[in-house]
């Protein structure tokens, strides 16, 4: 590895991935959508609270689990997940494997990573917001539980970023 390559790879990791419109509108989008996940989480919560006896607890009657207070788990986590990645996000990770083999190409794969990273998080706060808005409609009787066409919508949330983020950064690395 030459100077250059090593002066320029040392570059690109130790400056933040740069972020375009769209990378800007998916962190809008996942911070919007964690804040709508602490709405509905309240909203839930008092409206569940009507329905629950007054001496209610988890131990008396865990089938009305829903409306105790353990109902901010779901926005608790996924806040903890949320600035758990955006923090992780903001230091480009990239295996030296791949620098040592590709020095030139490490901001294109350092720019692969962080907008996976960014569609893994808004992705992760859309099935908690799912999970929530099904656990109250199924525990309340409210609705009539989780939808067929859910089990496959899971599954494709979390995965298609994940694919076609790996087919980007394979491609990148055969260019």
């Amino acid at each position: 590895m030459t100077a250059h390559h090593s002066k320029k790879t040392e570059e690109a990791l130790n400056k933040r991935p740069k972020m375009n419109i769209w990378d800007r509108v998916i962190e809008i989008l996942g911070f919007a959508s964690l804040i709508l996940l602490w709405a509905m989480t309240y909203y839930f919560q008092h409206v569940g609270a009507d329905a629950v006896a007054p001496d209610y607890n988890f131990f008396e009657n865990p089938s009305e689990y829903w409306a105790s207070n353990m109902t901010y788990s779901i926005p608790i986590i996924a806040t903890i997940l949320f600035f758990g990645v955006t923090f992780y996000n903001q230091k480009p990770r990239i295996n030296e494997y791949t620098i040592q083999n590709n020095p030139e190409k490490v901001e294109a794969l350092v720019q692969i990573n962080a907008k996976l990273w960014r569609w893994l998080k808004f992705n992760l706060i859309l099935m908690f917001i799912l999970i929530e808005y099904f656990s109250f409609h199924s525990g309340s009787g409210f609705g009539t539980g989780v939808p067929k066409f859910f089990i496959v919508v899971f599954p494709v949330l979390l995965f298609a970023p994940i694919v076609y983020f790996f087919m980007e950064f394979a491609k990148t690395q055969l260019d």
